[in-house]
């Protein structure tokens, strides 16, 4: 069973993970990353535990987040539900 600590652990892990990829992508500084990142629909996500997106691995996030910021914010809502 998946605790709630490890479900925080696991959604910090991803969002790290995300901060690093937005610095090294548009040259951000971390906290310009991570105000950047709280601005999209992925960051919501995987912060709702109940969208349970915090289980997919790091570069799924990754790829989907990829998609939001070419313009396609909704396909993450489509697909998980």
């Amino acid at each position: 069973m998946i605790t709630s600590a490890d479900q925080k652990k696991a959604m910090l892990n991803i969002a790290v993970f995300l901060v690093e990829y937005i610095m090294k992508d548009k040259g951000y500084s971390r906290d310009e990353a991570v105000e950047f990142l709280m601005k999209t629909t992925v960051y919501a996500a995987l912060m709702d535990e109940e969208t349970d997106l915090y289980l997919e691995s790091r570069e799924s996030v990754l790829d989907i987040l990829k998609e939001e910021l070419a313009g396609n914010p909704y396909r993450l809502l489509v697909d998980r539900k």
